[in-house]
């Protein structure tokens, strides 16, 4: 099918749009810029340029549209609500999805868009199924009002009311990791109100899920079928980082940081997962002790994990001769860094090559050593720090064949040094510096090493 997709450079959209493009989907992306979505987005796609908050699209391609996958929306737990930020959150779901349904043909045959359990408000212990009364505070008139505008969509709707997102890498237990890691992490008020979740791996699927069954219509909650107390929650989050829980957070504190959006912090909402599963769907994940110790394995060991990805238009063959001459690396990082390559063992790089390196962290004077410990070109290379600034750096470079060019997959794996002091100091301020040290590269790869996509 030929599907239009908003909000695809965010966790989930990223996420399907892979799955999506894998099975064959011809994919086209709504994004306010071509040069932010080809840097960011890990599949192939036509970029459709333009802004859903200002007006319907005008676009020949919208024509022949047949299902849309509606994902757009601004943060809503980011810091304190004020009157500007509660519009921008309403108005980036409800009057842009008014916009893209504008947008559309009359033939279109399914339009799954994004709703959250916020829909229900706060409803202490109930059991919430997809026919219960929505809310009254603010979250759920968003959704009410979201979710009815998305209605007005030709075809079949869906509308995934989702819960908190649990990954690795983004989403809302990202936010939960540093207060959980460094120990200080507690329960929200008195942890008895209830936490619906869902694994990334589910909430993909069942997007999938959706886009593929008849008979998915309407409302469907996009949780796991095992809600939890927040107390629970906590309990297994710290059992699973090997921690102990911190002090619990007063509603009065949480109220004095958060503000309005305290509110959403410490609502009780559990869902049921019975009509996904009634249809058919079968969850990954409904274990939450599972689903936490599978994310939070490399946390556990002591150790950040950090992975970028990117769809390059150019085979592995075609990409991979760039990282065997040793002085591309050098315009390969920021200029802020001042990275220079000192010594090569080796004139071309292979496996035991070390590389030595001068560079400059936050304007300090540094020396950096690499040894390239696997070599298997076209597809992968890891290189380790011998000596360096971390205590440990692990990094692995795949370049994945992938609907016709390359998925450049980064990991990299490190450890602060000083220990536990280490980590709390630096653990923020290196996370940056390696996000920024990726975006770089991603550019790079994007103006030098792809075919840039219709725009």
């Amino acid at each position: 099918m030929r599907i239009l997709m908003t909000g695809a450079t965010g966790l989930i959209g990223k996420e399907v749009g892979k799955v999506l493009a894998e099975k064959g989907h011809e994919l086209f992306v709504v994004s306010r810029s071509l040069a932010k979505a080809r840097e960011i987005l890990p599949f192939p796609c036509e970029v459709i340029v333009g802004d859903l908050n200002e007006g319907p699209l005008k676009d020949e391609r919208l024509k022949s549209i047949e299902a849309v996958i509606n994902l757009m929306g601004e943060p809503i737990i980011n810091g304190r609500w004020t009157e500007e930020k509660k519009k921008s959150i309403y108005d980036s779901r409800v009057i842009g999805t008014r916009h893209l349904v504008a947008s559309l043909p009359t033939t279109l045959k399914i339009f799954a868009s994004a709703s959250a359990i916020g829909f229900y408000g706060s409803c202490d212990d109930e059991v919430l199924r997809e026919d219960h009364n929505p809310g009254s505070d603010f979250l759920a008139k968003v959704c009410v009002d979201w979710e009815r505008e998305a209605a007005k969509a030709p075809g079949r709707k869906v509308y995934m009311r989702t819960a908190p997102v649990l990954s690795r890498q983004g989403g809302a237990l990202e936010q939960m990791l540093f207060p959980f890691r460094a120990g200080v992490g507690g329960v929200l008020g008195d942890g008895q109100q209830w936490m619906s979740w869902i694994h990334i791996k589910d909430i993909v699927g069942l997007y999938v899920f959706a886009l593929e069954n008849q008979k998915v219509q309407g409302p469907l909650n996009g949780a796991a079928p095992n809600s939890v107390t927040n107390k629970e929650f906590s309990q297994a989050l710290a059992h699973a980082l090997g921690k102990r829980l911190g002090p619990s957070v007063p509603h009065m504190a949480l109220k004095l940081i958060f503000g309005e959006a305290a509110d959403a912090l410490l609502s009780s909402v559990r869902v049921s997962a019975e009509k996904a599963e009634a249809l058919g769907y079968k969850f990954h994940f409904t274990d939450l002790s599972e689903a936490l110790d599978e994310l939070c394995a490399p946390f556990k060991a002591g150790e950040d994990v950090f992975v970028s990805e990117q769809f390059v238009v150019a085979p592995p063959e075609n990409i991979f001769p760039f990282f065997q001459d040793p002085g591309n690396l050098e315009q390969f990082n920021p200029p802020n860094y001042d990275l220079h390559v000192e010594k090569v063992s080796s004139t071309e790089i292979k496996q035991g090559t070390s590389i030595d390196y001068r560079l400059k962290i936050h304007g300090v004077p540094s020396r950096w050593k690499t040894e390239i410990d696997e070599w298997l070109p076209p597809y992968k290379f890891v290189d380790k720090q011998k000596l360096g600034p971390y205590r440990f750096w692990h990094h692995t470079h795949e370049f994945r064949p992938f609907c016709g060019g390359t998925l450049v997959v980064d990991k990299v794996r490190y450890r602060l040094p000083l220990g536990y002091l280490g980590w709390v100091l630096g653990a923020k301020i290196v996370k940056s510096d390696v996000e920024k040290i990726f975006s770089f590269r991603r550019k790079f790869m994007a103006n030098n090493m792809s075919v840039p996509r219709k725009g």
